[in-house]
């Protein structure tokens, strides 16, 4: 019998994107099943494919779970923390042209602290890519409620209140390249992240993403599997859909592709 030779693998050999991360930041704080890590994982692919420098990358993320997003990347990475996070990203997109900046938010972020700030980026033509984690939910404090998210109050049909529709909003603020997914395309998210950064323009893809310790219309701990499945039974792909039809209060599927791509045309 002829003998098989079996080469052992090394203990510390890397992983391909492990050079991507601050050393020892592994394992993250999201928790398993949350869309945070498949966004990260991702946008790391994308930046790989392109094959960008390391140091021509910079990552901006603010607060909450994304906030922990500029902690683990190992590019020039800024946490913000008081609120002006879109700004900050934006005038550093402004300095330092020859970077490709990308901001990752939350609704906090996005809707509650800076909704201002990114309504007057869009006439500055800022060369900027936001990705938006967008999970539905608001967090209670013993304070009260914190707005997190859009769904601050109920209607008199107890159905939740969206204020905005992200992809109109973006559009309508100037945006010239916009997406949704979820974290079940996560191919499509990839190569819609390489177009984003191949463009000097506003970018905005809005990821509709579970949080696994929420079910968005109970506001109990919810199950992983369950709200995957969501996504996955929900989630009706229709590219250029015009934005005015992307509201997630409208119908129960959620409408993902690319809506607006200028460039293109």
């Amino acid at each position: 019998m002829s003998s098989i030779n079996v080469t052992a693998v090394s203990h510390n050999e890397q992983h391909p994107i492990d050079s991507f991360f601050h050393p020892n930041s592994m394992p993250s704080v999201w928790c398993p099943g949350c869309g945070i890590g498949t966004i990260v994982y991702t946008y790391v692919q994308a930046v790989k494919e392109m094959n960008v420098e390391p140091d021509k990358i910079c990552v901006v993320s603010g607060i909450g779970c994304t906030g922990k997003i500029a902690e683990y990347l190992n590019f020039g990475s800024h946490e913000i923390t008081d609120g002006n996070v879109i700004a900050y990203a934006a005038n550093l997109a402004a300095k330092k042209q020859y970077m490709k900046v990308t901001l990752f938010t939350n609704n906090a972020d996005f809707l509650v602290s800076s909704a201002k700030d990114f309504l007057e980026i869009g006439k500055t033509m800022a060369n900027l890519l936001v990705i938006h984690n967008n999970n539905i939910i608001y967090c209670i404090t013993e304070n009260g409620a914190i707005p997190t998210t859009p769904f601050i109050r109920t209607s008199a049909s107890n159905d939740f209140e969206l204020p905005f529709n992200i992809p109109h909003l973006a559009k309508s603020s100037g945006a010239e390249y916009v997406a949704r997914w979820t974290p079940l395309h996560a191919g499509w998210l990839k190569y819609s992240i390489i177009d984003a950064l191949s463009k000097q323009a506003l970018s905005v893809i809005e990821v509709v993403s579970p949080c696994v310790m929420f079910f968005t219309f109970t506001n109990k701990i919810g199950d992983a599997a369950d709200q995957l499945r969501f996504y996955r039974d929900n989630s009706v792909m229709k590219q250029y859909e015009p934005t005015e039809h992307l509201d997630l209060r409208s119908k129960r599927e959620v409408i993902i592709g690319k809506f607006v791509d200028k460039k293109e045309f």
